[in-house]
């Protein structure tokens, strides 16, 4: 069997796509499985010029275990020393991307696989649709859980209620607008980066994407979904089948997790580039993951509390890290 840190088994330069010069990705870690992060970079490598690892606190080994891929280039490694949170550790390797001279960053998580495809489809998507006269904000692709294979729902911004943005019948090159994305798998060009600025750091991790996709909507900027991009994507710590207007699969979180959806969810709804039309709605997803979360996913009494916490300091706008950030 190959051992799945040999970096050997990456594109070489020569064979990279004349695109791919022009991109850096942004890899955020924290404490990753080592085999799985192995393949998200095997993945990226032959589709971008650098891959900048920024690494929140993860044990001493991080070094030797990515040594094969620091050794064969491409791929930095900048550790923080603690948890510094999500948006920081975006906002130092899209820092890096920019003093660099990259026109793209891509953002990836240490768990998201992207198609070997996926950088070129969205850089297609996102120059077509600026061709045509939208001020792109970001390209993000289609999401599916490796786990049970169920393709992630985007949703969009409705009156009291958050609409679903399907892609039936859609063609492996068309580009869909949508309000928002994740963060991992998100294009970005230098140019927005420069206008709208950084990801939110006081957010600390939940939301930061939302903000972020916002703020540029605020600005005249318009997400895009380029629907021929795919990349595996794990949200939360496993799923769960709930009946709500058909079965749903809801990511499980962790009870800080929790903390940090329910009182970003509330920081969120005070910015002023943040319309009713999300926050509205939001609020109702907000009571519907509290009482899932207080009544059907263990461990139930740590959930509430941090769920009552975390709505405590949303409404007294407490923002940053919660408690010991080391500890996250």
């Amino acid at each position: 069997m190959n051992d799945p840190l040999d970096a050997t088994r990456t594109m070489p330069d020569a064979a990279r796509p004349p695109a791919a010069q022009d991109c850096a990705a942004v890899l955020v870690t924290y404490h990753p499985d080592i085999p799985v992060l192995a393949r998200v970079l095997e993945a990226t490598l032959p589709q971008v010029d650098r891959v900048i690892v920024v690494d929140n606190g993860s044990a001493a080994t991080l070094d030797e275990d990515l040594q094969a891929f620091l050794a064969a280039g491409h791929v930095t490694l900048r550790r923080l020393g603690r948890n510094y949170g999500v948006a920081y550790a975006h906002n130092r390797g899209l820092e890096e991307m920019l003093a660099a001279g990259y026109r793209w960053g891509l953002i990836l998580d240490q768990d998201s696989v992207p198609a070997p495809d996926m950088v070129e489809r969205l850089m297609r998507g996102s120059l077509a649709a600026t061709e045509a006269g939208t001020r792109v904000s970001a390209a993000g692709p289609r999401y599916v859980d490796p786990r049970n294979g169920h393709e992630q729902i985007f949703v969009g911004l409705g009156g009291w209620r958050f609409r679903e943005i399907r892609f039936g019948g859609s063609g492996p090159d068309d580009v869909v607008p949508v309000d928002w994305l994740i963060s991992s798998g998100m294009l970005i060009s230098a140019a927005v980066l420069r206008d709208v600025g950084l990801m939110n750091a006081d957010l600390f991790i939940d939301e930061v994407d939302t903000e972020w996709c916002l703020r540029a909507r605020h600005m005249g900027y318009q997400c895009i979904c380029a629907t021929g991009a795919v990349m595996a994507h794990t949200l939360g710590n496993a799923t769960i089948r709930v009946w709500f207007k058909g079965i749903r699969h809801v990511p499980v979180h962790s009870p800080i997790r929790l903390y940090y959806m329910m009182r970003n969810g509330l920081l969120l709804a005070r910015m002023a580039h943040v319309p009713w039309r999300w926050w509205l709605p939001n609020l109702k997803r907000l009571a519907a993951q509290f009482v899932v979360f207080a009544t059907m996913v263990r461990p139930r009494g740590r959930n509430l509390g941090m769920m009552l916490r975390g709505l405590v300091d949303g409404l007294r706008g407490v923002s940053g890290p919660h408690g010991d950030p080391g500890r996250h």
